[in-house]
This record gives C-alpha cells, structure tokens and sequence, in this order.
C-alpha cells in the first residue's frame, strides 16, 4: 500500500482522544482507504480499518461479518473468537461457522466443530454453509454413516457434482459399490465438462469395469475357495476397484496356500498400503517391494504362473528369468534384479536372465550395473534377436531420459545385430532431437518401410 493511503490511519494513531468527534466524517474515508486495501489484498490492512469503522460504527453488520472472516483468514483465531465474542447480535450461521473452524483449527476438536455444527443444524437445517462444513468435518473422521447422512442432506439442497461426487466416495467407502458409480454417473450427467467431473469420473469408471468383471470369478472361487490364482486375479480386480477390504482378504488367502509367493506379496502389500496400514519405505526397506508401483493384470498373472513354477522347482532358470521380465514389467525392480542374480548364481551363462538384468537395472536407475550386465551378457555371445531387442528396448528408455547420445548409441548396436522398426525409431527420435534432421529423416523412413502392414478383417 503507498504511504498516501495511511495517512489517515496515522492521524488516528496519533489524535484518538478525536476520533468520536470525527466518527461521522471519518467513517467515509476508512471505507475508502478499506476499498483502496481490498484492490491491494492487503489483509491486515483491512483488518485495522475495520477495528476503527467498528469503533465509529459498532452497529456495522458487514463491517462485523468481514472482520471475523479476516481473522480466520489469516489464522488467528484468538482474535476471531473474541470478535465474536464482543458482537452479542452476531448471526446464529456465523457464529456457529466460527466457533467451529476455531474448534477444529486451532484447538484440533474436530468432535467439538461437529456437536456445534450439528446443535445450529437442528435450528437450520437447510443452511448450506454449515452442511459444508459438517462434511468437511466429518471426512476427517471414520464415521462415515454419519458423512453419508451429511452428505445427503447437502444432495437434497444442492444437487451438484461436487457434492455427488464426495457422496460416491462415502459410498465407495461404505462398500456401497453400484451406488457410488451411480452418483458419479449423475454427477457426469450434470456437468460433463466440469474439472471436477473429469478428475474424479476416471476412479468410478474402474468401479463400474471391475464390477462388470468379478462375477465369473465369484463364482469361480465359491466352487473352489483355494484356487491360488484366481484368488489373486480377483484381489487384484477389487483393488482396481477399490475395494481394498477385499482385495486384501483376497490377497492374505492366497498368500496363506503359498507362503513364497511374490505375487501373493505384493498383492498383501499394496492393499495394505492403499489401505494406510504400511509404509511404503517400510515395506520397500523389509520386502523390497515397491507398493507405490500399480503393475497391470497380465504382469500379476504371470508372476503367479512362475511362483507356482518355482514353488515346484527353485532352481529353475528360465522360470526365475521369466518372473523377472514380469517384475519388470509391474515396476518391481529391486525383486526382478533379485531373481535374475539367483539365476545368474544357477547359471552364469544365462543370456536371457542377463538381459533381463539389464533392463530392471536401467529402469532402476543403476546405469553402472546394466553396463556390467551388457558386457557379461556380450560376452556370453547370445542369439541375435532377444539381444538386439533388449538393446532396442534400452535405447528407448535413455531417449524418455533424454541420454540422446547413448540412446542412439544402443539403437546402432540393436541394429547391427538385428534390422527393426522399433530400434529404428529409437535412433531417428534420437537424431532429430540432435539436430540431425537428414540422417533422423532417412531413420524415420527405413522404420516405415519396416512396419508391419494392419490385418485386413
């Protein structure tokens, strides 16, 4: 604010013993100087020259209203309390909406803003503000039937996306599944554009597939209880889904049938962590899993495949190679290097587990210990084609690291080995970033001829 602005603030400062004799008069220009301070978002300014409208004006609703909404702006609510307090004709909404946020924000009774909240609401039952709130309150709390019935009421007055949607969350909570998905949809109905719709629309569409999806396996699994793998298909459907009370159940039963499992791990584990029972530096430092990662369907399913393999055979190569390669692909690095070293251990000339290595090594950032790898597995003299498709599979991962210079070195290397689209592409995205228009262009063109022609139906 410029010194001009002030200067009636400090003239008061100094001559108060005049301000009742110029109330009348002065009372014009604070609201000017507080209209000059509410263009320059100058909070506590506000507040000062309110104090002295209030001094002026004490029976100033407005003046009142916005100065307790200043104090809790800046969060102090000492000063918002005893404003209330010193205004005895204060609103009841106001000051039920105050001494609530004061309860919860400074003195953490969420209990407290809730009892308040819920006394003015059997006053007023249809006052939206305090309906709010209650919701707001009541999320941070594990009573849900009680968020729900909130939630409901807040529905009827405001039939809103925004409120539709926290209903659908409640109701995923509350395992109220289709209803959820239900709420979304209206919500969707309502307003499709809207940001909330759109950021919150994807979650209920993985309810509504996963929902369309677990039948067969209900059923599957009321037959025969113990199947292991369809177990850990449906925990892994009922995460997607959240509905992680099940996915954990789920994911706990097959663990119970194999104990050595990884998948079954990982199952149990990254329900518990979408459940907020573990941490995932707890469990990455204990298990070496990554709950954070989400790893697709088809990745779960092949692990499962691999550890009933090795529940049968521990020793065998090709079944740990091939569990590390889907480790991979659901984002388990530090298990994947783990098996490949066990195979490495079995057989220190398994080409297939090195290169296996190498990928979940780059992918883990540990570009010293792929480069170790990449030397080994040369050094094996490996069929051309899962090498130069490691490689190619390589190079991509340094161009999305935007390592220009090594991507385009690995995709020469994958191509000396083995003409392919995909190492070409590698190359001519790698060129054209360094500035190598004319070579980029012949790359991009030699991969064009490469690409395999679309079925006909």
């Amino acid at each position: 604010m410029s010194s001009w602005r002030i200067v009636p603030l400090a003239v008061a400062a100094f001559f108060p013993a005049l301000a009742p004799l110029q109330a009348a008069a002065d009372t014009s220009d604070l609201r000017a100087q507080l209209e000059l301070a509410t263009t320059d978002k100058d909070d506590l300014s506000r507040i000062e020259i309110l104090r002295r409208i209030l001094d002026a004006e004490p029976g100033d609703t407005k003046s009142h209203q916005l100065l307790i909404e200043l104090w809790l702006k800046i969060q102090d609510y000492d000063m918002a309390e005893s404003t209330l307090e010193a205004w005895p004709d204060a609103p009841a909404q106001l000051a039920a909406l105050t001494r609530a946020q004061v309860l919860r924000l400074r003195d953490q009774d969420v209990a407290g803003a809730i009892r308040v909240l819920e006394a003015y609401l059997k006053t007023a039952p249809k006052s939206v503000p305090a309906l709010e709130m209650l919701v707001d309150d009541l999320l941070l709390t594990e009573d849900h039937l009680a968020t729900l019935g909130a939630l409901d009421r807040l529905v009827w007055l405001q039939h809103w996306p925004k409120n539709l949607l926290h209903r659908a969350d409640v109701k995923l909570l509350l395992g109220d599944y289709r209803g959820a998905v239900s709420d979304a949809k209206a919500a969707k109905k309502l307003n499709p554009e809207a940001e909330v719709v759109k950021e919150n629309l994807p979650k209920f569409e993985r309810v509504e597939e996963a929902l369309d999806t677990l039948p067969p396996l209900d059923k599957a699994l009321a037959a025969n209880p113990k199947e292991f793998t369809t177990l850990l298909t449906r925990s892994w459907w009922r995460r997607y889904g959240y509905m992680l009370d099940g996915a954990l159940a789920d994911a706990q039963a097959a663990a119970a049938l194999q104990p050595d499992s990884l998948m079954a791990k990982i199952a149990v584990a990254r329900a518990s962590y979408m459940l907020d029972k573990v941490k995932a530096a707890d469990v990455r430092r204990d298990s070496f899993i990554d709950v954070d990662k989400a790893h697709s369907i088809e990745a779960a399913q092949a692990i499962a495949q691999c550890d009933l393999a090795l529940a049968a055979n521990p020793k065998d190569v090709a079944q740990l190679t091939k569990r590390a390669i889907a480790l991979d692909d659901a984002e388990q690095y530090l298990l994947a290097r783990r098996d490949v070293d066990a195979a490495l251990a079995i057989d220190p000339k398994s080409a297939d587990a090195g290169i296996a290595g190498i990928q979940a090594a780059v992918l883990m950032g540990d570009d010293a210990g792929a480069a170790t790898l990449l030397r080994q597995v040369e050094a094996m003299k490996p069929k051309k084609a899962p090498l130069a498709k490691a490689l190619a599979n390589l190079a991509n991962v340094y161009l999305e690291k935007s390592n220009l210079v090594l991507a385009n070195e690995l995709a020469d290397k994958s191509l000396a080995l083995q003409e392919s689209e995909p190492a070409l592409r590698v190359k001519a995205a790698a060129l054209q970033r360094l500035g190598k228009t004319d070579e980029a262009k012949a790359a991009f063109a030699r991969a064009d001829e490469l690409k395999k022609p679309e079925a006909k139906p």
